[in-house]
């Protein structure tokens, strides 16, 4: 083989290197490709064979853990209507304790208004009346205007009595005081053969000046008991 021959078949191996490596190349896309699609095909069914699996085994937990759950929620309803009921019942308590508050308070009010009536009836007309009964003639006083006015004397002394849990302490010894200046008024004006007072008797203005006192007060407290002034 001579040299031109030489140099021909060079050039010829050259070239054939050219399109093996272009072949070679295309091969080994082509190859990539094809491998990628492969992957791909396989991840795929991976996941979705992952998925399936994950979702029977949720559903195979999740029919596990029904029982569990409903019995959870049974005993919280049980206990949820268990508290409405406590609270309920609680709320009720607490009503008819008010009510019975209520209720008693109103009676309280009652009471207290009833007894200072009495007590105001009885104290209102008795000062000037035993007073008017010094100021009578001496020949028209009896025993009669004596035991009538020792009975209103005691009427009110046992309305002081009934009504003693509604007056301050300093108003039941001022009512009583004045008691005592109604004794000592009719012993010594009231009876036959009894002197007339005078006007100006000192007995007699501290009998007014107390009477005055009293009812003043015990009608401010009964006023004080309604909405008027």
């Amino acid at each position: 083989m001579n040299t031109q021959e030489i140099a021909e078949f060079l050039d010829w191996v050259a070239r054939g290197s050219g399109v093996i490596a272009i072949l070679l190349t295309a091969l080994g896309f082509m190859f990539r490709e094809k491998w990628k699609q492969l992957l791909q095909r396989s991840l795929s069914a991976d996941l979705e064979r992952l998925k399936a699996e994950l979702a029977r085994d949720n559903a195979e937990h999740a029919a596990k853990l029904l029982p569990q759950f409903e019995q959870v929620k049974h005993d919280f309803q049980q206990k949820l209507e268990a508290y409405k009921v406590g609270l309920i019942a609680q709320a009720e308590a607490a009503k008819a304790q008010s009510e019975l508050r209520k209720t008693i308070a109103l009676r309280f009010s009652e009471v207290e208004f009833e007894r200072l009536i009495a007590l105001e009836l009885l104290l209102a007309p008795i000062g000037t009346d035993i007073a008017a009964i010094g100021s009578i003639d001496m020949s028209f006083k009896t025993h009669e205007q004596v035991s009538d006015t020792l009975a209103k004397i005691r009427a009110l002394g046992a309305a002081v009595e009934q009504a003693e849990m509604f007056l301050s302490t300093e108003d039941r010894k001022e009512i009583n005081t004045f008691r005592a200046t109604l004794l000592e008024f009719l012993n010594a004006y009231a009876g036959p053969n009894k002197p007339v007072c005078a006007p100006d008797d000192p007995l007699r203005e501290q009998l007014i000046d107390q009477a005055a006192s009293t009812h003043g007060k015990l009608k401010r407290q009964i006023k004080a008991l309604g909405t008027f002034a």
